[in-house]
């Protein structure tokens, strides 16, 4: 995940913020909220530059009452790689060469309830690489408790939905969107392009 993306991801939680009941963070991301509540990620991907900005985003939720829920275990590996093996810890266990490369087994099942009990939801990107089968259970269970859920789920971005497709949920997802970084503009609040010009011409 480039920074710039991080960043962009990051703009718009700190919009969401102060709007939502609860951020649920997963992937590269997720690891720079692990830093920001000052736990080791090992070698793992993360934005230690943007630390502040976790921080203030979880800051913001909590002056609510609201929640962002940070990984109590993860599934690290040495290597990134479909045949690596793959060892769950706790999220204060990850060892100096350690890469986190999903969301543990526990941390899953704390997600899927809170999920199951929305009123509505929106998905933007797995919380592990879900392509490497040691490391999709996060993901999967993710996708099955958005499925499973009574809320109006929106999915959108490329990753999301092929998300979707492996673990079968399409024909219970509300509404999916095939726009990726479209969808996080529209949800950071800038207008599209398209909505701009169906706006304009209401007005003729």
């Amino acid at each position: 995940m480039a920074g710039s993306k991080v960043s962009s991801k990051l703009t718009i939680l700190k919009r969401l913020a102060d709007r939502v009941d609860r951020l649920i963070v997963g992937g590269g991301i997720a690891n720079t909220f692990m830093l920001a509540a000052g736990l080791p990620i090992g070698k793992s991907l993360a934005e230690p530059d943007l630390v502040g900005e976790a921080k203030a985003i979880i800051e913001i939720m909590q002056a609510r009452g609201a929640l962002v829920p940070i990984p109590q275990d993860v599934v690290c590996a040495t290597a990134f790689a479909a045949d690596a093996p793959a060892s769950v810890k706790a999220a204060a266990d990850v060892g100096a060469e350690d890469m986190i490369l999903d969301i543990g087994p526990r941390t899953a099942e704390t997600l899927a309830e809170l999920l199951r009990g929305a009123g509505t939801i929106v998905w933007n990107g797995p919380v592990g690489v879900f392509e490497f089968d040691a490391f999709a259970h996060g993901t999967g269970t993710i996708a099955r408790a958005i499925a499973e859920s009574p809320a109006f789920s929106i999915a959108g971005g490329g990753d999301t939905l092929a998300a979707i497709a492996k673990f079968g949920v399409a024909d219970r997802v509300g509404y999916i969107s095939t726009g990726g970084g479209a969808f996080l503009e529209f949800l950071e609040g800038k207008t599209l392009p398209a909505v701009a010009a169906l706006i304009e011409r209401g007005r003729d």
